[in-house]
């Protein structure tokens, strides 16, 4: 029977159909540079992950005039076990700021959870609820759901808890951690890599410890391979607000 199902929707539907029918149709269609939004918001785990999952891109958008805003979701503590946690947190508050500057990003808000402890509280979702609400982004970038980092994934769900209220907007998926899967927006860098580039440099405390310039470059570079193998890129995996609903439905979120 589910072979007949499947046969049948592939083969006999009109397209007009198989489109209503499809809870995912945002998801299946390429979106090679399309990006137009006006009001942006970024959601970043710790301060360093927007400038390197989609500093290349903001700064594309600031070249629009768009409204850009990142979120910081933690305070970034534990990211050098070289400092004292309290001192570590004010370092990365300014690289953050000197980042920002270098990539055009009109505000900063930092919720000041503890780095690697973020979870669906009350407090935060109400915090990101009460953002989402004044903002009204167009576009929201955002950590991949299956990331490989506890403060990543609790990203996705306080957004979706978050923005309950939120009409309708689109929503960008990256990966830090863990590469996408899949992607269906390539987003061409090259122009912007010196910037990007330029912001990754003010994150000092981070590149003690790993080469992310060259990490960052590199995975730019072997993006493009599917973009005809020229330049550089950033992948993202775009959905609308009720696809990425659906997912987290699908998540038991």
């Amino acid at each position: 029977m589910r072979r007949l199902l499947r046969y049948i929707y592939r083969n006999l539907l009109p397209a007009r159909i198989k489109q209503s029918i499809d809870i995912f149709p945002y998801l299946r269609v390429p979106y090679v540079d399309s990006l137009k939004e006006k009001r942006v918001i970024v959601l970043s785990p710790h301060p360093d992950d927007d400038i390197i999952a989609c500093g290349g891109t903001v700064y594309k958008y600031h070249l629009m005039g768009s409204e850009i805003t990142v979120v910081y979701m933690t305070d970034g503590r534990k990211g050098n076990h070289q400092y004292k946690e309290e001192e570590l947190v004010l370092i990365r508050r300014d690289e953050a700021q000197k980042a920002a500057a270098a990539v055009g990003i009109n505000k900063l808000i930092f919720l000041n959870n503890r780095d690697s402890e973020l979870a669906l509280s009350r407090k935060t979702v109400k915090e990101l609820f009460e953002i989402l609400m004044n903002h009204k982004p167009e576009a929201v970038f955002l950590p991949f759901f299956l990331d490989n980092h506890h403060d990543h994934s609790a990203t996705s769900q306080i957004f979706l808890s978050a923005a309950s209220s939120l009409a309708s907007c689109v929503c960008y998926l990256y990966g830090i951690w863990t590469p996408l899967p899949t992607f269906n927006v390539i987003s061409d860098i090259t122009a912007c890599l010196e910037m990007k580039i330029r912001a990754l440099h003010e994150h000092k405390s981070q590149l003690e410890l790993a080469d992310l310039v060259g990490a960052v470059t590199g995975m730019s570079r072997y993006y493009s391979v599917m973009n005809n193998g020229n330049g550089y890129v950033e992948p993202f995996l775009a959905c609308s607000l009720d696809e990425y609903r659906k997912l987290g439905d699908i998540m038991g979120w």
